[in-house]
């Protein structure tokens, strides 16, 4: 059982509808329409309670439909007053039960073996997890596509005009080039990326294309009456489309940006031992008495007497010219922990 949206003369309808196996499949069928109104079906006998018009329950078992009070009351739910809603939303993450948990695993085991249509996987791909660029869609897990499971084609196209409430006006053109793969029309990944950047005569000609095969997928279709015009479905994605702009980006940036996190291999180098400090003090030329009176400036001065001697341009040796250069940096840390906190000195003690 489910809330299906539908327009009158351009005006939103609304009516209760269900899904049931027909033919191997699913089948969508009316239970009771709600005109542009539901909220006129809800009685408020006092304080926050409420409860669904006897006009419904009376009409379900003209059908032979079960009452199902909980689905019932989940339709109507958004039409219900604010005061209603709060009160309710308060008791409604009641903790489930086993069953619930075992129901829940086995729907996911199923999604592992259910053969989603492709338009479907890459709806839900892009409500879940935006990406523009769905050529990782056959390694998202199964389990997003839970909501399709034991639904008709009417009770999942539904599902879908709910989700996508949430899409930005900026992102409807790209969404509709998204789930109509009007990428995979160009050849290279760049067309997954920066749709704007296509000719744009001929993405429109790919798209209509691609709108023109699935509105004639009976398989896809399957529980509707065939017509010939487009699918009432399929109406809002062309709106879309023709009527917006793909979102205004930065290419040429865009593009360095991604080469550049292409190339991010940098690893610094695992630090280095430290020089024992008698090793660096031998090394410099000192001994423990005159290091103890050492202030930073006297223990500059006498690395850079010690350079003159080891530095290669000077005769030196390389290897030795380094290992000063460590001994410096090691006794210099010394010193900077022995004065933190205090006021570095520049004359000798």
């Amino acid at each position: 059982m489910y809330l299906a949206r539908h327009y009158i003369n351009g005006k939103i309808h609304y009516s209760i509808r269900e899904s049931y196996p027909h033919a191997g499949g699913f089948k969508s069928r009316l239970l009771f329409e709600l005109g542009p109104d539901p909220a006129r079906y809800i009685v408020y006998p006092g304080g926050s309670s409420f409860y669904i018009h006897e006009d419904i329950y009376d009409r379900f078992e003209d059908l032979g439909v079960p009452s199902d009070n909980e689905a019932l009351e989940g339709i109507f739910f958004p039409f219900l007053s604010h005061q209603t809603r709060r009160v309710i939303d308060g008791f409604s993450h009641k903790r489930k039960g086993s069953a619930y948990g075992k129901s829940l695993r086995g729907e996911i085991l199923r999604c592992d073996t259910e053969p989603f249509h492709m338009f479907d996987r890459r709806r839900m791909h892009y409500l879940r997890f935006g990406e523009l660029d769905q050529s990782r869609i056959f390694r998202a897990p199964k389990k997003i596509y839970r909501q399709l499971l034991d639904k008709s084609r009417d009770e999942i196209e539904q599902l879908f005009i709910n989700m996508e409430k949430d899409l930005r006006a900026t992102e409807k053109k790209t969404y509709a080039y998204v789930i109509f793969d009007v990428a995979g029309h160009f050849p290279g990944n760049f067309s997954r990326r920066f749709p704007q950047a296509l000719p744009q005569a001929q993405v429109d000609e790919c798209f209509l294309e691609e709108v023109c095969r699935i509105n004639e997928d009976i398989k896809f279709w399957a529980g509707f009456d065939r017509i010939n015009r487009l699918q009432d479905y399929l109406v809002r994605y062309v709106c879309w489309f023709f009527d917006n702009d793909f979102e205004e980006v930065r290419l040429m940036e865009n593009l360095f940006s991604e080469w550049m996190d292409q190339r991010r291999f940098f690893r610094p180098p695992p630090p280095r031992a430290s020089m024992p400090v008698d090793e660096a003090m031998t090394v410099m030329g000192i001994t423990q008495e005159e290091f103890s009176a050492m202030t930073i400036k006297i223990l500059t001065r006498q690395y850079r007497k010690m350079a003159k001697t080891v530095h290669p341009d000077k005769g030196g040796q390389h290897e030795k010219f380094i290992k000063l250069n460590q001994a410096y940096s090691d006794l210099l840390r010394v010193l900077k922990t022995k004065t933190s906190g205090q006021r570095f000195t520049t004359r000798q003690a």
